[in-house]
């Protein structure tokens, strides 16, 4: 029963982690591996100490949480002796989006508009552009259009860089849901030397890529749909 227990636990959605008192990890579930990548364990812990109860036992809150783009509306912090703290936190999950992917989707070579767009986009500009591609990626069905504008309006936006990278890859471990079917994500991740700062994509509830900025990067994500 022991070994079943822990197995759910494993492979539960809501990430699990178990802290030592010092605030080194002793345990944590799959879930919780994904977490880490856009979050450090030790922010993690002060966390759960922050939310503790006084005396021994179990703390539960609703509360609103976000790193990054996932986003949780409750935590849990429970510890029975001083030795190790165990947090879980519940994720929000977001109904999948309604979108027709047969009506404006072409199937196309994102690589061919990302040229087409840095050039007509940066022109002559002077700027050291470092391309780091995933050249297994197929062809995939697209709003072209809409590429288009998100690229385009990123680029002008670093124009007066002196130095671009761009990293087109496969996401691994994420998917989209989109109409109740899964898809792979691909990312294209552009990574500049200076800050620059937040910019309004207006991105409408019905497109199917979703775009991140923080500090030096941007990203774009799209489901690989083919």
């Amino acid at each position: 029963m022991e070994k079943f227990c822990e197995q759910i636990l494993e492979n539960d959605l809501n990430p699990f982690i178990l802290f030592t008192s010092n605030g080194k990890l002793k345990n944590y579930n799959k879930e919780s591996e994904f977490l880490f990548n856009f979050v450090k364990p030790k922010e993690l812990y002060e966390l759960a100490i922050q939310y503790a109860s006084i005396s021994y036992g179990f703390n539960k809150k609703f509360i609103n949480l976000k790193f990054k783009k996932i986003k949780f509306y409750a935590i849990m912090v429970g510890y029975i002796n001083d030795n190790e703290i165990a947090l879980r936190l519940y994720k929000e999950v977001s109904s999948s989006k309604q979108i027709n992917i047969h009506k404006n989707y072409q199937l196309t070579n994102i690589y061919t508009l990302l040229n087409l767009s840095k050039n007509t986009s940066l022109g002559d500009a002077n700027i050291k552009i470092e391309e780091i591609f995933d050249v297994s990626i197929p062809e995939l069905k697209i709003d072209i259009n809409e590429f288009l504008l998100f690229l385009n309006n990123i680029f002008t936006m670093l124009i007066n860089q002196k130095t671009i990278k761009i990293e087109v890859f496969i996401i691994i471990g994420e998917y989209k849901i989109i109409n109740q079917k899964k898809y792979s994500i691909v990312c294209i991740k552009f990574t500049i030397q200076n800050n620059i700062s937040m910019i309004n994509f207006h991105n409408n509830n019905h497109s199917a890529i979703n775009i991140f900025q923080k500090d030096n990067e941007i990203k774009l994500e799209i489901p690989l749909i083919i």
